[in-house]
């Protein structure tokens, strides 16, 4: 089989997910290629040995950075608005459908390259999707969702968990242009955003004990609202998977951790907002600890007036500095809290959208980390939030029985062994 994975090049997580998947599916004797609408992050990919296609049309830093801005909810209005135009939709999928019928894939596996989505459609494969459990219809049929006070304002002082697993069931942000040009195309609309975010197959990136569905519960799932989904979603496990970046610990970092006040790491991968991190600079380097921040492509690495006690650099291999910390701040991206786990790092979560609100609350259900509302933010908070994960043991031992629990799930090569099933499975039926 030949197995296209289509990561969005701007991500680091995404494409180191994709990767790790991929390097599973080559070990299993598939075909892997990566396509690329551009991006930093090719490198990943090819150390690995991957052939990185580059398909027409590139999206450029300055277009990449307003995509991140509206994940963020800082730019635009999610009804009206999409992480693509129309206009741009109509240029992407017919130059994705055209690159997929030359390569004569089997299916596509993506992150948040969403164009693929209908692309896929037109070329008669089936979409792969992996996704956090947090961003799934079973997570809000279980009312497992949680309001965070700072994105929306007015109702900052109410009980709104209710609303949000109301609400996101039956929301319909990010579809107006994908659902024009379906219709053009003749392809059936989208009903919610969570019946678009489904694909054919949908791999759910966690450890079953921690997000707290039962295999059985998602192997046997059919939604409570029916009517939301154009076709009942098939979701089924594939496991924690997080970068792995190559190399190993800088010395840097090695003598910037040879002490004995606290260690602090803080990552927000690709996603973060560049003022929370910061922000955060801004903070620990008043506090009496050591802080190794990572900035990706957030904020420049020679930031100017930090203080000595704040180590910043772009890259690390995050596998390997997070367990060198007692604390990890995070924006609550899947592969950074997967990450700390791994790590057994207590950590402080400060999310920027639904779905990283639902990446913490897993670990502060379970007692190992803090979430905090990102406009909140203030050096208290954090000291305080500190200090709590320092003394209270507690986190920590929560943390590494998490740690425990995850590190049983080989998450790529579960999802790899899924991914051929349903091919497989897929041919079969239409045989």
């Amino acid at each position: 089989m030949k197995i296209v994975c289509f990561p969005h090049g701007y991500y680091l997580s995404e494409v180191s997910r994709l990767v790790e998947i991929g390097k599973k599916l080559r070990d299993m004797g598939q075909e892997v290629i990566f396509f690329s609408h551009g991006g930093p992050y090719h490198w990943v990919a090819e150390s690995e040995g991957f052939n990185v296609v580059t398909i027409q049309p590139t999206m450029s830093p300055e277009r990449a950075n307003t995509y991140m801005k509206f994940n963020r909810a800082e730019v635009g209005n999610p009804f009206r608005d999409s992480f693509f135009t129309y206009e741009e939709l109509k240029d992407y999928v017919p130059r994705e459908a055209e690159a997929l019928k030359e390569t004569k894939a089997d299916a596509v596996l993506i992150g948040w390259n969403l164009p693929s989505y209908l692309s896929t459609q037109l070329v008669g494969i089936p979409i792969i999707v992996q996704q956090p459990g947090p961003f799934t219809a079973p997570f809000f049929d279980r009312k497992m969702g949680e309001f965070v006070p700072s994105f929306i304002g007015l109702l900052r002082h109410l009980p709104m968990d209710w609303f949000i697993n109301w609400f996101i069931p039956r929301m319909k942000v990010w579809l107006k242009p994908f659902n024009q040009l379906a219709t053009e195309l003749g392809l059936p609309n989208y009903k919610t955003t969570l019946d678009f975010m489904a694909g054919d197959l949908t791999l759910v990136m966690d450890t079953p004990e921690i997000l707290k569905i039962t295999h059985e519960e998602l192997l046997n799932y059919t939604p409570r609202h029916p009517a939301y989904f154009n076709k009942p979603p098939l979701y089924r496990y594939g496991g924690p998977c997080f970068a792995k970046l190559p190399g190993g610990i800088p010395e840097n970092v090695k003598k910037h951790f040879d002490t004995k006040r606290t260690k602090l790491f803080c990552g927000m991968g690709v996603s973060g907002s560049p003022k929370v991190l910061g922000s955060i600079i801004d903070i620990v380097g008043r506090l009496d600890l050591q802080a190794v921040v990572v900035t990706t492509t957030i904020l420049q690495s020679d930031l100017k007036n930090v203080s000595d006690r704040v180590l910043v650099l772009p890259h690390v291999p995050t596998h390997l500095v997070n367990p060198m910390a007692d604390i990890a701040i995070t924006h609550g991206g899947a592969g950074t809290v997967q990450t700390a786990i791994h790590s057994g790092t207590p950590l402080i979560g400060v999310p920027m959208h639904a779905e990283q609100v639902g990446n913490v609350s897993l670990v502060r259900r379970q007692g190992a980390g803090i979430l905090l509302p990102k406009q909140s933010l203030a050096q208290g908070e954090i000291e305080n939030s500190i200090k709590k994960l320092i003394t209270n043991k507690s986190y920590k031992e929560n943390m590494m029985r998490l740690k425990k629990l995850q590190d049983q799930i080989d998450g790529p090569s579960k999802a790899a062994e899924e991914i051929i099933k349903f091919i497989q499975g897929r041919s079969k039926a239409l045989n």
